[in-house]
């Protein structure tokens, strides 16, 4: 299933001359992805059988990027050396030959380490199989210095009562969220233990063999020795995906940010944090005149300026203090500062770079915790780590935006990337929609009050009424001499329709129904259902059919 263009570029007249440049160019094109609508569909785009060219042309213009060629080279051996080591220390990995993966290209996607919907869950399988397709190296970015927004999932039921289906949200944590996902520690470790179970018995009426349990056999190991929530659900999703065969390395962003590769990088934007600031907030601009967006933070706020100091795209925080605070940076002859304004602050001699960038991973670690943003992380992993990014819907949407940042700021053509997602709805019969039916009683419910004449055949309405506004309707005055004809017509309807009030009463009540009767057809037929209240061989086949 293809995604669909969204005709309209990225030029307005409040863009920087550059920008709007960039943006002007052939094929810069906004575009809209879609998801998939109907079960066992997806959205790929480009195509799969498009891939070996991407990664031939995304190689190509890595070549030609001189200044970052010695960088990609070394972020790529620390990557894979880190990847294989992390990997290693949960589940087996005897299939991957560090000597030979140097030479191949790298594919890479990310996600938080979440239990995220099913159509998600196959970026993941796409990933190992195109990577095995084509002698790559398949990396997975466990990105867990996003906020985590709780520590829940809802899990589709059916109601007692009524019998249609609702949601019903099972914790696996007393904890709330509000902090990064490295953070996020298990304050009730029995609530954590007895998470399948509960999920379990609450999709039991729809599901009787969901792939949770499968999955919390591994949460249980991997709590145990990380004791992070987020930790422990990408160790666990990653083992299950192991005993299916992918063959995919995984990274937290937190071990990656810790590198003197990764430093270099942001060294480059923060020594020249003025011009990137110019060059983001003038792409976001952009975007959002592009996209009819009046809110200026979304999707993404503009950097600030604070007197000498500069919004940098990056967060800080630490143990001690979880909260996420805006990274600022300041430049004073040959010094950097880069500080959180609030007690946490790195200086840097930035005479000397590679010194620069050892020193700042040499502060990195558990009390001053350094993290890009959403499209700094892009960012980094295409221009950088990987030869070709799978983003999913929102990733592929968002990182148009990045595409324009990195061309104005680096001044090169940004690799092309992959969006994936798949539809997967709940194994069960075809259930038909109540929405033409809601339709219809909102149609009828309406002409009980303004056309209640059209019910004559079925209830004994006066005749002379209906004579009567039937000559009206016959002649109509001209546009301006309406006042009176329509008092009249409204004072008609309203005798006509005191017979239907009985009946508009029923249709009323019918619709209240109905809407109950959708709201538990949406929640049939939604594509956001967990990927762990579904049955493992219903998930595994629908993805084998979509990558064949």
């Amino acid at each position: 299933m293809s995604d669909l263009d969204f005709e309209s570029t990225a030029v307005r007249e409040d863009c920087d001359p550059m920008t709007q440049e960039h943006a002007n160019r052939k094929g810069h094109v906004f575009r809209e992805y879609r998801a998939a609508r109907r079960h066992g569909e997806a959205l790929i785009s480009p195509s799969l059988d498009q891939v070996p060219g991407l990664i031939r042309e995304n190689l190509a213009l890595q070549q030609s990027h001189d200044a970052l060629i010695d960088l990609r080279f070394n972020a790529r051996k620390l990557l894979l050396e880190d990847a294989l080591r992390y990997t290693s220390s949960y589940r087996n990995v005897d299939w991957f030959d560090l000597s030979s993966a140097h030479d191949q290209p790298i594919l890479m996607a990310g996600h938080q380490p979440a239990i995220f919907h099913a159509g998600v869950w196959f970026k993941n399988f796409a990933l190992s199989h195109l990577a095995a397709s084509h002698a790559a190296v398949a990396i997975n970015l466990v990105i867990d210095n996003d906020v985590a927004s709780g520590s829940s999932i809802r899990v589709p039921t059916l109601d007692a009562a009524s019998g249609r289906a609702v949601y019903r949200w099972v914790p696996y944590d007393r904890a709330g969220g509000g902090v990064p996902y490295e953070q996020t520690t298990i304050e009730d470790r029995d609530l954590f233990d007895s998470f399948d179970q509960r999920v379990c018995e609450a999709i039991a009426p729809l599901e009787s063999n969901p792939c949770i349990t499968q999955l919390w056999k591994h949460a249980r190991i991997a709590v145990d020795r990380c004791g992070i929530a987020g930790c422990a659900l990408a160790q666990a999703r990653h083992g299950l995906e192991g005993e299916l065969g992918l063959r995919t390395l995984e990274l937290p962003l937190g071990v990656l940010c810790r590198t003197t590769a990764f430093c270099e990088f942001v060294l480059m934007i923060l020594t020249e944090l003025p011009r990137f600031r110019q060059c983001y907030n003038d792409a976001a601009r952009c975007y959002r005149r592009a996209h009819h967006i009046r809110s200026s933070s979304h999707p993404v706020p503009n950097l600030d300026q604070q007197d000498e100091w500069f919004e940098a795209p990056l967060w800080i925080y630490g143990n001690d203090s979880p909260k996420r605070r805006a990274a600022w940076a300041r430049l004073s002859n040959d010094e950097l500062i880069l500080s959180d304004r609030a007690g946490r602050e790195v200086r840097l001699d930035i005479r000397f770079p590679k010194l620069a960038a050892e020193k700042l991973s040499s502060r990195i670690g558990p009390i001053f915790k350094l993290r890009p943003r959403a499209l700094l992380t892009t960012m980094y992993a295409r221009l950088i780590l990987s030869d070709l990014f799978m983003h999913g819907i929102g990733g592929g949407k968002y990182d148009q935006l990045g595409d324009m940042i990195m061309e104005s700021f680096f001044m090169i053509a940004p690799p092309k990337f992959m969006v994936i997602s798949a539809t997967v709805l709940l194994p069960g019969p075809e259930r038909v929609s109540p929405a033409l039916r809601t339709e219809q009683l909102q149609r009828m419910i309406r002409d009980t009050v303004y056309c209640p004449e059209v019910f004559a055949d079925r209830f004994a309405l006066d005749p002379d009424l209906l004579k009567r506004k039937r000559e009206m309707l016959a002649a109509i005055p001209e546009r301006g001499n309406r006042r009176d004809w329509h008092l009249q017509i409204e004072g008609l309807n309203r005798l006509l329709a005191k017979p239907l009030e009985e009946f508009r009463q029923e249709l009323r009540s019918e619709l209240a129904s109905m809407r109950l009767d959708a709201a538990s057809h949406a929640v049939f037929t939604s594509r956001e259902h967990p990927f762990c209240v579904f049955p493992l061989e219903h998930l595994t086949n629908a993805y084998q059919r979509l990558l064949e």
